[in-house]
């Protein structure tokens, strides 16, 4: 029987210093196969998917929930079909995850990744089975995939990317409103909107962005809910916000163009 010897190492170092060769090379290997496993594991339960593998994963395990952590007011705009809305802004978010069960794996999404990726990490530290979606909502209705709770409402004329670019290039100044027509925060702001293009009329020019049809324009400037604003002045892009503003609010996205 061969053995193996490492007769530099302190005795109490030496867990192997004097034990069967085979003994050993099976002590390391089993060692090793279960690092595998583990790590196939995470990468099983630690998953940012595509969005036909996530359409994938919907159908392969129906028993998981499908969780979409936007905003009601975005779920009434249209959702994943059986999805389940817990905003992950809400301040009841942790609680209300704390009720599902571990049990079960997660599928997870909101518009175009970000805040899904910040509630994923905080499941997964919870211990629950995440996967993430990339590119959100914004992705799966660019790729026609099935929806539900989609309202019955006509939509404005969708703007091209290059006619966007084109339009942000040529005027001094530029207030873009990012909207939906379902959204309650959007709507509620539009008469101030309305109110500000025209104090600012021909200071500043408004360009209304409707989200529905228009996934190329958000996620080419990093638009991941609405409302949002971005405000550019000669071109180049000042700042950017997201959330319902007050008519004071709004209007130093107005006066922004100016610096």
């Amino acid at each position: 029987m061969n053995y193996y010897f490492l007769p530099k190492l302190p005795c109490k170092l030496t867990l192997f210093c004097l034990i069967p060769y085979d003994q050993m090379i099976k002590s390391i290997s089993s060692f090793l196969l279960t690092a595998i496993v583990s790590l196939l594991s995470l990468n099983t339960f630690a998953q940012n998917v595509d969005v036909d593998a996530f359409e994938k994963k919907i159908k392969e395990t129906p028993n998981a929930y499908l969780l979409d952590v936007r905003t009601s007011g975005e779920f009434g705009g249209g959702h994943l079909p059986k999805a389940l809305n817990i905003d992950f802004r809400s301040p009841d978010f942790s609680a209300k995850i704390a009720q599902l069960s571990k049990d079960k794996p997660v599928l997870i999404y909101c518009l175009s990744g970000g805040r899904s990726a910040q509630a994923a990490e905080q499941m997964r530290a919870a211990g629950f089975q995440v996967t993430e979606m990339k590119g959100g909502y914004l992705k799966w209705t660019t790729r026609m995939k099935p929806l539900e709770g989609v309202p019955d409402v006509k939509h404005d004329a969708a703007w091209s990317l290059a006619d966007f670019k084109k339009e942000i290039a040529s005027s001094e100044a530029v207030v873009v409103d990012f909207y939906a027509k379902w959204c309650a925060p959007c709507l509620k702001m539009m008469p101030i909107v309305d109110k500000l293009a025209e104090e600012f009329k021909g200071k500043v020019t408004v360009l209304k962005v409707e989200a529905d049809g228009n996934q190329t324009i958000m996620q080419a400037y990093g638009i991941d809910e609405i409302p949002s604003f971005i405000v550019f002045s000669k071109g180049e892009l000042i700042t950017k916000t997201s959330g319902f503003r007050e008519e004071a609010a709004l209007k130093e996205l107005f006066t922004a163009t100016k610096k």
